[in-house]
Parts: C-alpha cells; sequence; structure tokens
C-alpha cells in the first residue's frame, strides 16, 4: 500500500523553557521508496510555514498531533499519496524492538500506526469512473 510514514516525538517542556505547552517534532517522513529528499522536504516545509531549527531534532514546533497530521496531509496531496501511517517515536521503537528482521520491519511500518485515509486522493474518480456510476 502507498502510503505516508511520518515519526514524530513530543519534546517535554520540562526540557526547554521556551514552550511552556511542549512542543511536536516531525522526525522522519518515508514514503515506500524511502525518505523523501531532502529538497523536496524543505520544498513542502517552506510552502506550509513548518521551520527546521538549526539546535532541533526534527521538523517543527508543532502544537498538536493534530498540527501534524494536517501538514502529513499536504505532503500526501503534493504526492498523491492515498494514506498517512503516524507513529510516535514510542511506538517506532517498539516496532524496532519486535522487528528481528527488515521485512518485519517494513511490514510493520506499513501495517501499524495510526492509519489515516486522504480522501482527496482516494476518493478522486476518473471520468469515466464518474459516468459509470450514474444511474
Amino acid at each position: 500500500m502507498d502510503k505516508l510514514i511520518a515519526i514524530y516525538r513530543f519534546k517535554n517542556p520540562a526540557n526547554d523553557l521556551n514552550y511552556s505547552k511542549g512542543s511536536y517534532y516531525l522526525l522522519h517522513v518515508l514514503t515506500s521508496e524511502g525518505a523523501i529528499k531532502p529538497d523536496l522536504l524543505e520544498k513542502f516545509c517552506y510552502d506550509y510555514d513548518v521551520e527546521n531549527p538549526v539546535d532541533e531534532i526534527g521538523l517543527g514546533p508543532f502544537e498538536s498531533v493534530d498540527d501534524i497530521t494536517k501538514f502529513c496531509f499536504y505532503i500526501c496531496d503534493e504526492l498523491k499519496l492515498p494514506y498517512i501511517g503516524l507513529l510516535s517515536m514510542d511506538e517506532f521503537n517498539s516496532i524496532i524492538e519486535e522487528s528481528s528482521k527488515v521485512s518485519d520491519l517494513l511490514e510493520s511500518l506499513h501495517n501499524d500506526g495510526n492509519l489515516i485515509e486522504n480522501i482527496s486522493v482516494t476518493q478522486k474518480k476518473s471520468f469515466f469512473q464518474k459516468v459509470f456510476d450514474r444511474k
């Protein structure tokens, strides 16, 4: 299944006095072809006004997982991907620990996590599909 896999982490505000509520950072953005190329990811960040701080690991900060999801939907629309698999760093670490082979890891990455459908891609119908669906 073609999908975007996004791995995020939560940064506790106790570790950083600049953010009193805490913040989320997007660590990795993958497709079935591997990691999104840095120049393309940089373009998406610029278009969506997402920071890539030099002194921080990951893209952000995002205020919530919903904000990360919205950014991932934007990327999915641009790449025409039908699904997003959203994983926290803890979920990702569990998958790695449970995977004994690379094939197990890849299968788990595609099957686990919060799967979200991108209906702007999955619900699009061609002209002929629309004509044949009419009754």
